[in-house]
Protein backbone atom coordinates (compact mmCIF):
# COMPACT_ATOMS: atom_id res chain seq x y z
CA UNK A 1 0.00 0.00 0.00
CA UNK A 2 3.05 2.23 0.66
CA UNK A 3 5.17 1.30 -2.00
CA UNK A 4 4.74 4.86 -3.49
CA UNK A 5 5.82 6.32 -0.83
CA UNK A 6 9.94 6.76 -1.39
CA UNK A 7 9.18 7.48 -5.33
CA UNK A 8 7.15 10.57 -4.39
CA UNK A 9 9.08 11.76 -1.56
CA UNK A 10 12.17 11.97 -3.90
CA UNK A 11 9.63 13.84 -6.41
CA UNK A 12 8.49 16.27 -3.56
CA UNK A 13 12.21 17.03 -2.35
CA UNK A 14 14.13 17.08 -5.70
CA UNK A 15 10.96 18.49 -8.68
CA UNK A 16 13.80 19.95 -11.25
CA UNK A 17 17.17 20.29 -10.30
CA UNK A 18 18.89 23.63 -11.09
CA UNK A 19 22.27 22.67 -13.07
CA UNK A 20 24.27 24.69 -10.89
CA UNK A 21 22.76 23.33 -7.69
CA UNK A 22 24.94 20.45 -6.11
CA UNK A 23 22.85 18.35 -4.01
CA UNK A 24 24.90 16.41 -1.22
CA UNK A 25 24.36 14.99 1.86
CA UNK A 26 26.32 14.80 4.82
CA UNK A 27 24.34 13.44 7.38
CA UNK A 28 20.86 12.03 7.17
CA UNK A 29 20.73 11.25 10.67
CA UNK A 30 20.61 14.53 12.66
CA UNK A 31 18.24 16.98 13.52
CA UNK A 32 16.97 19.05 10.78
CA UNK A 33 16.77 22.79 12.41
CA UNK A 34 18.02 25.45 11.04
CA UNK A 35 21.47 26.24 13.14
CA UNK A 36 24.82 27.49 11.47
CA UNK A 37 26.60 27.89 14.33
CA UNK A 38 30.07 26.48 13.90
CA UNK A 39 30.66 24.93 16.50
CA UNK A 40 27.34 23.49 17.49
CA UNK A 41 28.20 19.04 17.17
CA UNK A 42 24.00 18.63 16.80
CA UNK A 43 23.63 20.55 13.42
CA UNK A 44 26.19 23.28 12.67
CA UNK A 45 29.13 21.72 12.29
CA UNK A 46 27.76 19.58 9.57
CA UNK A 47 26.73 22.30 7.31
CA UNK A 48 28.91 25.43 8.79
CA UNK A 49 32.61 24.47 8.93
CA UNK A 50 33.92 24.75 5.46
CA UNK A 51 31.42 25.61 3.67
CA UNK A 52 30.35 28.93 5.70
CA UNK A 53 33.27 29.52 7.62
CA UNK A 54 36.65 28.53 6.58
CA UNK A 55 40.03 27.66 8.49
CA UNK A 56 43.01 29.16 8.05
CA UNK A 57 44.68 26.20 6.29
CA UNK A 58 42.91 23.26 5.03
CA UNK A 59 46.07 20.58 5.39
CA UNK A 60 46.02 17.22 2.75
CA UNK A 61 46.39 14.56 4.90
CA UNK A 62 46.54 12.61 1.19
CA UNK A 63 49.29 14.52 0.09
CA UNK A 64 51.13 16.34 3.02
CA UNK A 65 53.32 17.67 0.59
CA UNK A 66 50.42 19.93 -0.99
CA UNK A 67 48.13 21.89 1.62
CA UNK A 68 45.89 24.62 0.80
CA UNK A 69 45.89 27.60 2.57
CA UNK A 70 42.81 29.45 2.58
CA UNK A 71 42.23 32.39 5.43
CA UNK A 72 46.00 32.49 5.73
CA UNK A 73 48.39 32.75 2.80
CA UNK A 74 51.68 32.11 4.81
CA UNK A 75 52.56 30.78 7.51
CA UNK A 76 56.35 31.11 9.77
CA UNK A 77 57.83 28.98 13.07
CA UNK A 78 60.32 31.19 15.10
CA UNK A 79 63.97 29.41 15.39
CA UNK A 80 63.11 28.28 18.82
CA UNK A 81 59.57 27.08 18.16
CA UNK A 82 58.20 29.20 20.63
CA UNK A 83 55.34 31.44 18.35
CA UNK A 84 53.96 30.89 15.08
CA UNK A 85 53.21 34.08 12.84
CA UNK A 86 50.34 33.57 9.50
CA UNK A 87 50.60 36.23 7.11
CA UNK A 88 46.92 36.44 6.22
CA UNK A 89 44.96 36.92 2.66
CA UNK A 90 44.10 39.97 1.62
CA UNK A 91 41.30 41.95 0.35
CA UNK A 92 39.02 38.95 2.52
CA UNK A 93 35.50 40.06 3.67
CA UNK A 94 32.90 38.57 5.28
CA UNK A 95 29.70 37.85 3.89
CA UNK A 96 28.08 41.59 4.33
CA UNK A 97 31.29 43.35 3.70
CA UNK A 98 33.42 43.88 6.47
CA UNK A 99 36.88 43.73 5.85
CA UNK A 100 38.52 40.40 7.36
CA UNK A 101 41.36 41.07 9.73
CA UNK A 102 44.20 39.70 12.25
CA UNK A 103 41.56 41.21 14.91
CA UNK A 104 38.92 38.45 13.76
CA UNK A 105 41.62 35.87 14.92
CA UNK A 106 42.46 37.36 17.78
CA UNK A 107 38.88 37.71 18.99
CA UNK A 108 38.14 33.94 18.21
CA UNK A 109 41.24 32.73 20.35
CA UNK A 110 39.90 34.84 23.23
CA UNK A 111 36.53 34.35 22.98
CA UNK A 112 37.46 30.43 23.74
CA UNK A 113 38.76 31.67 26.51
CA UNK A 114 36.36 33.15 27.33
CA UNK A 115 34.13 30.45 26.91
CA UNK A 116 35.96 27.41 27.43
CA UNK A 117 33.00 25.03 27.40
CA UNK A 118 32.26 26.41 23.49
CA UNK A 119 34.25 23.68 21.19
CA UNK A 120 36.12 25.96 18.97
CA UNK A 121 38.82 23.55 19.27
CA UNK A 122 41.94 25.33 20.33
CA UNK A 123 44.67 24.24 22.98
CA UNK A 124 44.77 26.92 24.86
CA UNK A 125 47.44 27.15 27.75
CA UNK A 126 45.96 26.54 31.29
CA UNK A 127 48.78 28.11 34.29
CA UNK A 128 46.74 26.00 36.65
CA UNK A 129 47.56 23.23 34.82
CA UNK A 130 50.17 23.43 33.04
CA UNK A 131 48.33 21.77 29.85
CA UNK A 132 47.37 23.22 26.51
CA UNK A 133 49.41 24.89 23.63
CA UNK A 134 48.67 28.27 22.99
CA UNK A 135 49.68 31.05 25.63
CA UNK A 136 48.35 34.06 23.88
CA UNK A 137 48.12 35.69 20.56
CA UNK A 138 49.07 39.01 19.49
CA UNK A 139 48.00 40.77 16.49
CA UNK A 140 51.15 42.70 14.77
CA UNK A 141 48.86 44.50 11.89
CA UNK A 142 46.09 44.39 10.53
CA UNK A 143 46.89 40.84 8.14
CA UNK A 144 49.74 39.41 10.38
CA UNK A 145 48.70 37.69 13.66
CA UNK A 146 51.61 35.71 16.03
CA UNK A 147 50.50 32.73 18.19
CA UNK A 148 52.92 32.38 21.27
CA UNK A 149 53.23 28.82 23.28
CA UNK A 150 53.21 27.26 26.25
CA UNK A 151 56.68 25.29 25.12
CA UNK A 152 58.07 24.92 22.23
CA UNK A 153 56.20 22.63 19.88
CA UNK A 154 57.19 21.81 15.73
CA UNK A 155 53.51 20.28 15.26
CA UNK A 156 51.66 23.53 16.56
CA UNK A 157 50.72 25.11 12.83
CA UNK A 158 49.30 21.57 12.43
CA UNK A 159 46.91 21.96 15.71
CA UNK A 160 46.39 26.60 15.03
CA UNK A 161 46.04 26.39 11.25
CA UNK A 162 42.64 24.07 11.35
CA UNK A 163 41.45 27.42 13.66
CA UNK A 164 37.90 28.60 12.13
CA UNK A 165 37.80 32.43 12.82
CA UNK A 166 34.80 34.11 13.61
CA UNK A 167 33.40 37.28 12.98
CA UNK A 168 34.22 40.08 15.47
CA UNK A 169 31.92 42.09 14.84
CA UNK A 170 29.10 39.52 15.07
CA UNK A 171 29.99 36.90 17.61
CA UNK A 172 31.40 39.91 20.53
CA UNK A 173 27.49 40.49 20.52
CA UNK A 174 26.62 36.64 21.57
CA UNK A 175 26.90 36.12 25.55
CA UNK A 176 26.37 32.16 25.25
CA UNK A 177 27.87 31.02 22.29
CA UNK A 178 26.19 27.18 23.18
CA UNK A 179 23.04 28.62 22.76
CA UNK A 180 23.43 30.81 19.33
CA UNK A 181 21.46 29.17 16.71
CA UNK A 182 23.19 31.76 14.50
CA UNK A 183 20.18 31.58 11.50
CA UNK A 184 21.93 34.10 9.32
CA UNK A 185 25.47 33.17 9.01
CA UNK A 186 28.13 35.70 8.11
CA UNK A 187 31.18 33.77 7.13
CA UNK A 188 34.35 33.68 4.79
CA UNK A 189 33.43 30.44 2.65
CA UNK A 190 32.07 30.20 -0.66
CA UNK A 191 28.59 29.63 0.85
CA UNK A 192 27.09 31.94 2.96
CA UNK A 193 23.53 32.64 1.73
CA UNK A 194 20.59 30.75 3.55
CA UNK A 195 17.53 30.31 0.90
CA UNK A 196 14.53 27.78 1.03
CA UNK A 197 14.73 26.86 4.37
CA UNK A 198 11.84 24.34 4.41
CA UNK A 199 11.46 20.85 6.17
CA UNK A 200 12.81 19.44 2.93
CA UNK A 201 15.74 20.99 2.32
CA UNK A 202 17.39 23.86 1.89
CA UNK A 203 20.40 25.85 0.26
CA UNK A 204 23.33 27.32 1.26
CA UNK A 205 24.16 29.95 -1.97
CA UNK A 206 26.78 31.71 -3.41
CA UNK A 207 28.81 34.25 -0.99
CA UNK A 208 28.41 37.48 -3.30
CA UNK A 209 32.20 38.57 -1.35
CA UNK A 210 34.09 35.28 -1.81
CA UNK A 211 37.93 36.19 -2.29
CA UNK A 212 38.59 33.38 -5.11
CA UNK A 213 37.77 34.40 -8.65
CA UNK A 214 35.32 32.38 -11.12
CA UNK A 215 34.78 30.17 -7.83
CA UNK A 216 32.66 28.51 -6.48
CA UNK A 217 31.47 27.47 -10.05
CA UNK A 218 28.76 25.58 -8.15
CA UNK A 219 25.29 28.35 -7.77
CA UNK A 220 23.86 26.62 -4.56
CA UNK A 221 24.62 23.97 -2.17
CA UNK A 222 21.39 21.87 -1.04
CA UNK A 223 20.92 19.84 1.39
CA UNK A 224 17.61 17.30 1.30
CA UNK A 225 16.26 15.95 4.54
CA UNK A 226 15.60 12.05 4.75
CA UNK A 227 13.32 10.40 7.16
CA UNK A 228 15.58 7.24 6.82
CA UNK A 229 17.65 4.93 4.53
CA UNK A 230 15.09 4.10 1.69
CA UNK A 231 14.22 7.56 0.58
CA UNK A 232 17.93 8.25 0.76
CA UNK A 233 18.82 5.42 -1.41
CA UNK A 234 16.00 6.05 -3.49
CA UNK A 235 17.06 9.15 -4.64
CA UNK A 236 20.42 8.22 -4.82
CA UNK A 237 19.90 5.58 -6.93
CA UNK A 238 17.94 7.95 -9.15
CA UNK A 239 21.20 10.49 -9.28
CA UNK A 240 18.83 12.78 -7.65
CA UNK A 241 22.37 13.12 -5.28
CA UNK A 242 25.42 14.39 -6.55
CA UNK A 243 27.86 13.68 -3.63
CA UNK A 244 27.19 11.57 -0.32
CA UNK A 245 29.13 9.30 2.26
CA UNK A 246 26.51 6.40 3.25
CA UNK A 247 28.40 3.24 4.56
CA UNK A 248 26.59 -0.15 2.27
CA UNK A 249 28.15 -3.65 2.38
CA UNK A 250 27.41 -3.71 -1.78
CA UNK A 251 27.91 -0.84 -3.35
CA UNK A 252 27.57 -2.23 -6.71
CA UNK A 253 23.93 -3.67 -6.19
CA UNK A 254 22.91 -1.21 -4.27
CA UNK A 255 24.46 2.07 -6.00
CA UNK A 256 26.89 1.82 -8.99
CA UNK A 257 24.62 -0.87 -11.44
CA UNK A 258 21.42 1.39 -11.25
CA UNK A 259 23.08 4.70 -13.12
CA UNK A 260 26.35 5.16 -15.79
CA UNK A 261 26.94 8.32 -13.62
CA UNK A 262 27.01 6.85 -10.27
CA UNK A 263 30.54 6.37 -8.93
CA UNK A 264 31.94 5.29 -5.81
CA UNK A 265 35.12 4.75 -4.52
CA UNK A 266 36.24 2.46 -1.54
CA UNK A 267 39.54 3.77 -0.54
CA UNK A 268 41.31 2.89 2.67
CA UNK A 269 40.67 4.50 5.76
CA UNK A 270 41.95 4.38 9.56
CA UNK A 271 43.32 1.17 10.67
CA UNK A 272 41.20 -0.53 12.92
CA UNK A 273 42.93 -2.69 15.68
CA UNK A 274 42.22 -5.24 18.76
CA UNK A 275 43.26 -3.20 22.06
CA UNK A 276 44.43 -5.49 24.74
CA UNK A 277 44.68 -5.17 28.24
CA UNK A 278 47.97 -5.61 29.19
CA UNK A 279 47.40 -5.28 32.96
CA UNK A 280 45.53 -8.68 32.95
CA UNK A 281 47.18 -12.19 32.59
CA UNK A 282 48.00 -13.71 30.39
CA UNK A 283 47.51 -10.90 27.80
CA UNK A 284 50.74 -8.85 30.02
CA UNK A 285 52.96 -11.30 28.43
CA UNK A 286 54.05 -10.17 24.84
CA UNK A 287 54.69 -13.92 23.81
CA UNK A 288 50.51 -14.09 24.19
CA UNK A 289 50.07 -10.98 22.02
CA UNK A 290 52.27 -12.32 19.40
CA UNK A 291 50.51 -15.56 19.30
CA UNK A 292 46.92 -13.70 19.09
CA UNK A 293 48.57 -11.94 16.15
CA UNK A 294 49.56 -14.72 14.18
CA UNK A 295 45.97 -16.97 15.03
CA UNK A 296 44.22 -14.02 13.57
CA UNK A 297 42.72 -15.17 9.69
CA UNK A 298 43.17 -11.61 8.44
CA UNK A 299 42.15 -13.10 4.65
CA UNK A 300 38.61 -14.03 6.65
CA UNK A 301 38.00 -10.91 7.87
CA UNK A 302 38.80 -8.79 4.91
CA UNK A 303 37.11 -10.97 2.02
CA UNK A 304 34.01 -12.07 4.25
CA UNK A 305 33.42 -10.40 7.20
CA UNK A 306 34.02 -7.09 6.36
CA UNK A 307 32.61 -7.54 2.74
CA UNK A 308 35.89 -7.22 0.86
CA UNK A 309 35.88 -3.55 1.46
CA UNK A 310 38.22 -3.30 3.95
CA UNK A 311 42.37 -3.18 3.36
CA UNK A 312 45.26 -5.19 4.08
CA UNK A 313 47.42 -3.91 6.75
CA UNK A 314 50.92 -4.76 5.75
CA UNK A 315 52.57 -4.08 9.52
CA UNK A 316 51.70 -4.95 13.01
CA UNK A 317 52.22 -1.32 14.16
CA UNK A 318 48.78 0.09 14.96
CA UNK A 319 48.35 1.96 11.80
CA UNK A 320 47.56 1.09 8.14
CA UNK A 321 48.18 2.05 4.54
CA UNK A 322 46.92 5.65 5.31
CA UNK A 323 50.70 6.14 6.32
CA UNK A 324 52.63 4.11 3.87
CA UNK A 325 54.59 6.73 3.11
CA UNK A 326 55.91 6.56 6.78
CA UNK A 327 56.82 2.94 6.48
CA UNK A 328 61.11 1.79 6.58
CA UNK A 329 60.18 -2.04 4.92
CA UNK A 330 63.87 -2.58 6.02
CA UNK A 331 63.46 -1.46 9.70
CA UNK A 332 59.77 -3.44 9.93
CA UNK A 333 60.48 -6.74 7.41
CA UNK A 334 61.53 -8.48 10.61
CA UNK A 335 57.76 -8.16 12.31
CA UNK A 336 56.11 -8.98 8.89
CA UNK A 337 55.45 -12.65 10.03
CA UNK A 338 53.14 -11.32 12.77
CA UNK A 339 50.64 -10.46 10.69
CA UNK A 340 50.55 -13.76 8.75
CA UNK A 341 47.77 -16.41 9.76
CA UNK A 342 50.11 -18.71 10.83
CA UNK A 343 48.39 -21.13 14.09
CA UNK A 344 51.08 -23.11 14.00
CA UNK A 345 53.79 -21.05 15.01
CA UNK A 346 51.38 -19.25 17.61
CA UNK A 347 50.63 -22.77 19.27
CA UNK A 348 54.32 -23.19 19.22
CA UNK A 349 54.75 -19.84 21.40
CA UNK A 350 52.16 -20.35 23.62
CA UNK A 351 53.46 -24.10 24.45
CA UNK A 352 57.05 -22.30 24.64
CA UNK A 353 55.63 -19.49 27.35
CA UNK A 354 54.26 -22.24 29.26
CA UNK A 355 50.51 -22.03 28.66
CA UNK A 356 49.46 -25.36 28.66
CA UNK A 357 46.24 -27.19 28.54
CA UNK A 358 46.86 -29.01 31.89
CA UNK A 359 43.61 -30.56 32.19
CA UNK A 360 42.72 -31.76 29.20
CA UNK A 361 39.16 -30.22 28.00
CA UNK A 362 41.58 -28.32 24.81
CA UNK A 363 41.96 -24.91 26.31
CA UNK A 364 44.82 -23.51 27.85
CA UNK A 365 45.48 -22.51 31.13
CA UNK A 366 47.51 -20.03 33.56
CA UNK A 367 50.76 -21.74 34.98
CA UNK A 368 48.79 -22.11 38.51
CA UNK A 369 46.37 -23.88 36.38
CA UNK A 370 43.54 -21.05 36.46
CA UNK A 371 41.79 -21.10 32.73
CA UNK A 372 42.87 -19.00 30.33
CA UNK A 373 39.42 -17.08 29.16
CA UNK A 374 39.39 -13.87 26.57
CA UNK A 375 36.09 -12.12 26.20
CA UNK A 376 35.86 -9.72 23.09
CA UNK A 377 33.47 -6.78 23.12
CA UNK A 378 32.21 -5.04 20.41
CA UNK A 379 29.18 -2.94 19.93
CA UNK A 380 25.85 -5.27 18.63
CA UNK A 381 24.71 -3.09 15.63
CA UNK A 382 28.33 -2.84 13.64
CA UNK A 383 28.33 -5.67 11.63
CA UNK A 384 31.00 -5.76 10.14
CA UNK A 385 33.33 -5.82 13.56
CA UNK A 386 30.87 -8.34 15.17
CA UNK A 387 31.43 -10.62 12.00
CA UNK A 388 35.29 -10.11 12.68
CA UNK A 389 35.52 -10.73 16.44
CA UNK A 390 33.44 -13.76 15.82
CA UNK A 391 36.01 -15.05 13.15
CA UNK A 392 38.99 -14.03 15.67
CA UNK A 393 37.56 -15.66 18.89
CA UNK A 394 37.04 -19.09 16.53
CA UNK A 395 40.57 -18.84 15.70
CA UNK A 396 41.69 -18.28 19.24
CA UNK A 397 40.00 -21.33 20.26
CA UNK A 398 41.92 -23.25 17.94
CA UNK A 399 45.03 -22.37 19.18
CA UNK A 400 43.99 -23.13 22.90
CA UNK A 401 42.53 -20.14 24.11
CA UNK A 402 38.65 -20.20 25.33
CA UNK A 403 37.69 -16.95 23.45
CA UNK A 404 33.78 -15.81 23.59
CA UNK A 405 32.55 -12.61 21.84
CA UNK A 406 30.24 -10.23 23.66
CA UNK A 407 28.28 -8.04 21.44
CA UNK A 408 26.53 -5.33 23.35
CA UNK A 409 24.37 -2.33 23.36
CA UNK A 410 26.11 0.41 21.42
CA UNK A 411 26.17 2.98 24.45
CA UNK A 412 27.17 0.34 27.19
CA UNK A 413 30.39 -0.88 25.29
CA UNK A 414 31.35 3.30 24.86
CA UNK A 415 30.88 3.37 28.54
CA UNK A 416 33.05 0.69 29.05
CA UNK A 417 35.51 1.50 27.90
CA UNK A 418 36.86 3.96 30.58
CA UNK A 419 36.57 1.38 33.30
CA UNK A 420 39.54 -0.84 31.92
CA UNK A 421 37.00 -3.83 33.01
CA UNK A 422 37.82 -5.61 29.56
CA UNK A 423 39.90 -8.19 27.69
CA UNK A 424 39.86 -7.37 24.74
CA UNK A 425 38.24 -4.59 22.31
CA UNK A 426 38.32 -3.81 18.73
CA UNK A 427 38.83 -0.23 17.93
CA UNK A 428 39.71 2.15 15.03
CA UNK A 429 42.58 4.79 15.26
CA UNK A 430 42.30 8.62 15.18
CA UNK A 431 44.03 9.88 12.41
CA UNK A 432 46.30 13.27 11.04
CA UNK A 433 48.58 14.14 9.42
CA UNK A 434 51.22 12.23 10.29
CA UNK A 435 51.11 9.26 12.40
CA UNK A 436 52.50 11.31 15.48
CA UNK A 437 49.02 12.09 16.42
CA UNK A 438 47.93 8.60 16.17
CA UNK A 439 50.80 7.36 18.47
CA UNK A 440 50.61 10.33 20.92
CA UNK A 441 47.13 9.11 21.61
CA UNK A 442 47.72 5.79 22.17
CA UNK A 443 50.73 5.99 24.36
CA UNK A 444 49.49 9.07 26.66
CA UNK A 445 49.99 8.20 29.96
CA UNK A 446 47.54 10.43 31.27
CA UNK A 447 45.35 8.59 29.44
CA UNK A 448 46.01 4.97 30.66
CA UNK A 449 44.43 5.61 33.96
CA UNK A 450 41.07 2.67 34.94
CA UNK A 451 38.54 4.96 35.52
CA UNK A 452 39.26 7.56 32.63
CA UNK A 453 41.24 4.84 30.11
CA UNK A 454 40.74 6.64 26.34
CA UNK A 455 39.58 4.34 23.43
CA UNK A 456 43.34 4.89 21.73
CA UNK A 457 45.14 3.90 25.05
CA UNK A 458 42.92 1.71 26.51
CA UNK A 459 45.45 -0.84 26.67
CA UNK A 460 47.48 0.34 29.17
CA UNK A 461 50.79 -0.28 28.22
CA UNK A 462 53.25 2.59 29.07
CA UNK A 463 56.38 3.25 27.20
CA UNK A 464 58.25 6.01 28.53
CA UNK A 465 60.94 5.28 25.49
CA UNK A 466 57.86 6.25 22.73
CA UNK A 467 56.87 9.23 24.60
CA UNK A 468 60.81 10.47 25.02
CA UNK A 469 60.54 9.78 21.29
CA UNK A 470 57.14 11.47 20.42
CA UNK A 471 58.39 14.84 22.46
CA UNK A 472 61.67 14.55 20.10
CA UNK A 473 59.41 14.46 17.09
CA UNK A 474 57.36 17.08 18.40
CA UNK A 475 60.76 19.12 18.79
CA UNK A 476 61.83 19.28 15.31
CA UNK A 477 61.31 20.46 11.69
CA UNK A 478 63.99 18.14 10.14
CA UNK A 479 61.76 15.21 8.12
CA UNK A 480 64.32 13.08 7.83
CA UNK A 481 64.75 12.96 11.32
CA UNK A 482 60.95 12.92 12.27
CA UNK A 483 61.60 9.97 9.78
CA UNK A 484 64.05 8.40 11.89
CA UNK A 485 62.26 8.93 15.11
CA UNK A 486 59.00 7.37 13.57
CA UNK A 487 60.54 4.13 12.41
CA UNK A 488 61.92 3.91 16.22
CA UNK A 489 58.17 4.09 17.20
CA UNK A 490 56.74 2.12 14.63
CA UNK A 491 59.41 -0.92 15.24
CA UNK A 492 58.85 -0.66 19.42
CA UNK A 493 55.11 -0.95 18.67
CA UNK A 494 55.89 -3.95 16.30
CA UNK A 495 57.84 -5.58 19.27
CA UNK A 496 55.53 -4.86 22.25
CA UNK A 497 51.95 -5.32 20.00
CA UNK A 498 50.27 -3.63 22.73
CA UNK A 499 47.43 -3.38 20.05
CA UNK A 500 46.76 -5.87 17.44
CA UNK A 501 46.62 -4.63 13.98
CA UNK A 502 43.51 -5.99 11.78
CA UNK A 503 42.92 -3.81 8.74
CA UNK A 504 41.62 -0.89 7.27
CA UNK A 505 38.38 0.65 7.29
CA UNK A 506 37.03 1.88 3.97
CA UNK A 507 35.76 5.33 3.64
CA UNK A 508 32.54 6.05 2.35
CA UNK A 509 32.83 8.49 -0.86
CA UNK A 510 29.60 7.93 -3.70
CA UNK A 511 28.67 10.93 -6.13
CA UNK A 512 27.11 11.22 -9.43
CA UNK A 513 29.23 12.94 -11.77
CA UNK A 514 26.23 13.49 -14.81
CA UNK A 515 26.23 17.17 -14.19
CA UNK A 516 29.52 17.88 -12.49
CA UNK A 517 33.44 17.41 -12.89
CA UNK A 518 36.33 18.15 -11.31
CA UNK A 519 35.65 14.72 -8.61
CA UNK A 520 38.23 12.82 -6.62
CA UNK A 521 38.59 9.59 -8.11
CA UNK A 522 41.04 6.73 -8.06
CA UNK A 523 42.98 8.05 -11.08
CA UNK A 524 42.86 11.39 -9.20
CA UNK A 525 43.15 11.57 -5.79
CA UNK A 526 44.21 14.98 -4.53
CA UNK A 527 42.84 14.82 -1.56
CA UNK A 528 40.27 13.25 1.10
CA UNK A 529 36.97 12.74 -1.02
CA UNK A 530 34.53 12.24 1.66
CA UNK A 531 31.93 14.82 2.28
CA UNK A 532 30.82 14.48 6.30
CA UNK A 533 32.26 16.84 8.98
CA UNK A 534 35.53 16.21 10.15
CA UNK A 535 37.27 16.28 6.44
CA UNK A 536 38.44 19.59 5.49
CA UNK A 537 39.04 19.29 2.72
CA UNK A 538 35.61 18.90 1.32
CA UNK A 539 36.09 22.48 0.83
CA UNK A 540 38.52 22.16 -1.57
CA UNK A 541 36.94 19.55 -3.17
CA UNK A 542 33.77 21.52 -3.93
CA UNK A 543 35.74 24.43 -5.36
CA UNK A 544 37.05 22.47 -7.92
CA UNK A 545 33.42 20.67 -9.43
CA UNK A 546 32.73 22.82 -12.31
CA UNK A 547 28.95 22.08 -14.01
CA UNK A 548 29.25 20.44 -17.44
Amino acid sequence: MNKWLPGVLVTLLFGTLQATDLVLVPSHTNSFDRNFNPFDATNGVFYAQDFVYEPLWVFNVWDPNNHYPRLARDVSISPDLTSVTYQLRASVSWSDGTPFTAEDVAFTVDYARQHPDYPINLSLYDPDTGTGLVRDVEVIDNLTVRFHLARPNALAHQHIGRLYPLPRHIFSKVGDPNDFANLNPVGTGPFTEVDAFNVTHFKLCRNPHYYVPDKPAVDCLKFPHFSGNETLWAAARRGKIHWMGEGIRDPEDTYGQHSEHNRYWVAPGPNVNLQLNTQRAPLDNVEVRRAISQAIDRDTLRQRDTFGLTSKTRYPVGTGPLYQHWYDDNALAPYRDLMDYDPEAARDRLDKAGYLDRDGDGYRELSDGTPIELTLAVPSGWTDWVNSLFTIATNLRDIGIKATVDSMDEQAWFERIPTGEFDIYIMWVNTGLTPWRTYSEMFNPDDMTPGTLTNQAMHMHRDRDIETWLDDFALTTDAEEQQRILTRIQTRVAETLPVISLFANPIWYQYNDAEFTGWVDEDNPYIRPMVYQGIPERLIHVLNLRPR
